[in-house]
């Protein structure tokens, strides 16, 4: 068993390229995972791991161990789930990666309220830009995109489910419109100071439709931070124009504290959507929190 559990702590190495990161997940100190590692190594006679000051990669025989590996691990966890299953019982852990904006305006009022009635549930919610190519270490993510007509999103081998959607409006205070004037044109924004965050599909690339016609602008890059409610305060204090969905600045539009701008053109939709992996059983307890997440977020999102 003990090399089985190497072997797995591998796999989280290899899946999130730190040693630190995965021992973490793992439950285990970062000294002890590189042991684990060194004795795996010692133990097949060949180094499986690359190692450099910002990343961990495999070498080409821990690519083909992580390839073979994962789909056993995954065979594995689809036994143990199958089995759980059976007693057909809402427990557990249930991992979940959030984008902030959501875990504030909706997730944690859906944890507290299903709590109240799955009490065996446990929930463990990291709040980040999370990237989705390394969902496998959670049950559930949720990410915040920037999307409009046209839009292609990349290959992925995770289950998308739209949550809801809102509109994306740019956005300035009277104050910087006051100081640095106001933009005409979605190519105007070249000047100006512009707050974004780059986990949001495009990133710092804005996209705006007029007449039929898309314009994509690389917008000049002032203030990245993954944190919408951070780049509205940034706003709201004059320090630049920023691209952000109606449902969170409607109050300050109405007060005046920020102003729309290119009102004439149609911007892109912000879409918060869930992401898991595809699995052939899924715990239980996931199953059941799946749906009650995506009928409140809809409930919710129709009382605001």
């Amino acid at each position: 068993m003990e090399l089985l559990d190497k072997i797995v702590y591998f796999l989280h190495v290899v899946r999130t390229g730190s040693f630190s990161l995965a021992a973490k997940q793992y439950g285990i100190s970062a000294s002890a995972g590189s042991r684990w590692i060194a004795e795996l190594e010692e133990s097949v006679g060949i180094s499986l791991l690359k190692r450099s000051t910002r990343k961990v990669v495999p070498t080409q025989a821990g690519l083909r161990l992580y390839e073979r590996f994962s789909q056993v691990n995954t065979e594995i966890e689809d036994i143990f789930t199958e089995i759980q299953n059976l007693s057909n019982d809402d427990r557990g852990v249930i991992r979940i990666a959030s984008t902030p904006l959501f875990a504030r305006d909706y997730l944690g009022k859906i944890i507290g309220e299903y709590l109240r009635y799955h009490p065996h549930v446990t929930f463990r919610v990291m709040e980040t830009a999370f990237d989705m190519d390394h969902v496998n270490e959670v049950d559930f993510a949720v990410r915040a995109s920037a999307i409009y007509d046209g839009f292609q999103e990349k290959d992925s081998l995770l289950v998308k489910r739209s949550l809801l959607k809102h509109p994306l409006i740019v956005c300035c205070s009277p104050a910087y419109i006051e100081k640095f004037g106001e933009p005409v044109t979605p190519e105007d924004l070249n000047r100006h100071n512009c707050l974004y965050a780059s986990t949001l599909v495009g990133g710092n690339k804005w996209v705006f439709e007029r007449d039929g016609e898309m314009t994509a602008v690389d917008i000049a890059q002032t203030v990245e931070v993954e944190d919408s409610q951070f780049i509205k305060t940034v706003a709201i204090n004059g320090g630049g124009i920023g691209y952000l969905p109606l449902s969170l600045i409607e109050e300050e539009l109405e007060q005046g504290m920020l102003v729309p701008i290119l009102k004439e053109y149609t911007n892109s939709d912000f879409e918060f959507s869930l992401y898991y992996r595809p699995r052939r059983q899924m715990p239980v307890r996931c199953v059941n929190f799946k749906e009650y997440l995506i009928r409140r977020v809809r409930e919710l999102a129709d009382q605001s």
